[in-house]
């Protein structure tokens, strides 16, 4: 099985720089014309399966995608956005001036931030990861896409990659911009013998 993430196309509060973080904000005219322009990314490469955060930006960016291809879009939760805690809604300057030492800590050593009601990155990578095994190791095979946001991408490639939470903010993600995902063969042998061992429990 094969992976492909994109990010969701853009919406007002990129161009910004608010943390929409959960909200429901459409893509605008520009971040529809990109899902649109995704199309050509994805073509080529085989695409069986759609799957999409449950928030509008995704989804509507997924849809433009699967329905060029001949699919439908499967909504999961668990590439949903990253839970923002305090910092949902506010622009980057509002954090700064409200929070100045979290913000110089989540952009020097973005690992080590942990807030009330917001997901750390460990947290984050731990539920993106263990859907992406327990869906490769049910053996359907084919090459999936997954439409998300930024935080969830930039971990799952960091983990692909075996490299650290702490280069989290080193990796770019641009609207609309199509990354291939591969997971760690031993870690996916593990995920199918747990989903194994599941299955037999629930007989």
């Amino acid at each position: 099985m094969n992976w492909y993430f994109v990010r969701h196309g853009q919406i007002n509060s990129n161009l910004n720089k608010v943390y929409s973080g959960r909200s429901d904000e459409p893509l605008n005219a520009r971040g529809l014309e990109q899902a649109h322009e995704a199309v050509d990314l994805i073509k080529s490469k085989g695409i069986t399966r759609v799957i999409s955060s449950p928030l509008p930006r995704a989804g509507q960016t997924a849809t433009v995608l699967a329905s060029a291809i001949g699919l439908k879009v499967d909504f999961d939760p668990a590439f949903n956005e990253m839970k923002f805690g305090a910092w949902e809604g506010k622009s980057e300057r509002s954090i700064q001036h409200q929070y100045p030492l979290e913000w110089t800590l989540w952009n020097s050593s973005p690992h080590q931030l942990k807030l009330p009601g917001r997901e750390t990155l460990q947290q984050l990578q731990r539920r993106v990861i263990e859907r992406m095994h327990q869906i490769s190791a049910a053996g359907q095979g084919g090459n999936v896409l997954v439409v998300s946001h930024v935080a969830v991408i930039r971990v799952a490639l960091l983990y692909t990659q075996k490299r650290p939470l702490s280069e989290y903010k080193s990796v770019a993600v641009d609207n609309c911009q199509l990354f291939p995902v591969a997971l760690i063969d031993n870690d996916l042998q593990k995920a199918r013998m747990q989903c194994k061992v599941l299955r037999e429990l629930a007989q």
